[in-house]
């Protein structure tokens, strides 16, 4: 068994993922949202049986808000008894250094200080260090139920650049980065956290395509953890908001060690909600790939952008199924028949009054 669940996460992920089997089950979720998703994450673990109210793995990619702010939340409560067997997250002392971000380093402070005040195992997996690609061997791992993982994103350099644009943030709210005791005042205060382009019909995928790309150079995004899990000969590769170029050199390291020309995959969890600015045709070209998922309700930022979907449809591989956790006016285009038929795709989107979506490997 290998299940990826999209939560509804509003316009940032929270992705549940389920492994093993039936007697042996394992879980692991990748982000959580902005707050407002907190909710939904406590939903599902409320759903569960006690005895399988475990994550065995919290990966938060990055810091940016839509990522980090119901993890901070999830941590602070810790719903129905929710354990935590080991966090993947780089904070300040994990960092050796735009304006169009809506980072998230205080609330990176904040996570920090609820891991340490939980005791919870912190990069254990890593000795203790960042979470990055020092080599090609150093970032891959089998993790509890023999989950393999490669390390795709990020480098040292993206997590050095991160470093002054944490420091300038949390200096301007007020904290010292590092500083549990600052952090620990603040998060008591902030009750959000710790309470006690359109596609029209008449569109040319075709023009989309012809449309220059042009690649995300936020710092915060080039500091998501994204890493290739396989199980049991499925895989599936996580993005977060990675950089195109990072993963594209990422995986061309994958391919070199085993000797092949592209990247099998069975799911591809786009990066950065479907960004025109994370998604490459060169990073397309690395995989074979027949399903696409893509999480965000289009809020704020109206993720997924025209072009990424144009890039998948027609090289994302023969008959690509894309899968979206909500059905909302940015993508609700996507799913017209004609298009499909045309293309030669499939759109797949949760039950009607419904937000969400499972997708079995």
């Amino acid at each position: 068994m290998f299940r990826i669940e999209l939560l509804p996460g509003g316009h940032g992920d929270s992705l549940w993922i389920e492994y093993g089997t039936p007697q042996h089950r394992h879980q692991i979720l990748i982000d959580g949202g902005p707050v407002s998703a907190f909710d939904a994450l406590k939903e599902k673990s409320g759903s569960l049986p006690k005895s399988r109210r475990k994550v065995d793995l919290l990966v938060v990619t990055h810091i940016d808000a839509d990522h980090i702010e119901a993890p901070v939340r999830l941590l602070g409560e810790r719903p129905l008894g929710l354990k935590i067997g080991e966090v993947w997250f780089n904070a300040w002392r994990h960092l050796t250094a735009s304006e169009k971000d809506i980072l998230g380093p205080v609330q990176g402070e904040y996570l920090s200080l609820l891991i340490q005040e939980n005791r919870l195992h912190w990069n254990t997996t890593f000795g203790e260090r960042g979470v990055y690609c020092r080599s090609s061997e150093d970032g891959i791992c089998t993790i509890k139920g023999d989950l393999k993982i490669t390390l795709l994103s990020p480098g040292g350099q993206e997590l050095k650049r991160l470093r002054k644009v944490w420091k300038q943030e949390v200096e301007n709210a007020g904290l010292d980065p590092g500083n549990p005791e600052k952090a620990k005042a603040r998060l008591e205060q902030d009750k959000r956290l710790r309470p006690r382009d359109m596609l029209g019909t008449a569109v040319s995928v075709e023009a989309l395509l012809r449309k220059p790309f042009k690649p995300d150079d936020a710092v915060a995004n080039g500091s998501s953890i994204a890493f290739l899990a396989e199980f049991e000969g499925k895989s599936c590769l996580f993005a977060g908001d990675a950089h195109p170029h990072v993963l594209e050199a990422g995986i061309t390291r994958v391919l070199e060690k085993r000797g092949e020309q592209k990247l099998k995959l069975d799911a591809f969890k786009i990066a950065h909600h479907g960004s025109k600015h994370n998604l490459s045709l060169e990073l397309l070209q690395k995989v074979t790939c027949p399903r696409y998922l893509v999480s965000t309700n289009g809020s704020y930022f109206n993720h997924p952008d025209s072009e990424a979907m144009a890039r998948v449809i027609r090289h994302g591989g023969e008959e690509p199924e894309i899968f979206f956790n909500y059905k909302s006016e940015e993508n609700a285009p996507w799913g017209d028949a004609g298009l499909m038929r045309r293309y030669q795709y499939k759109a797949v989107y949760p039950k009607a009054g419904h937000s969400g979506v499972s997708v079995e490997l």
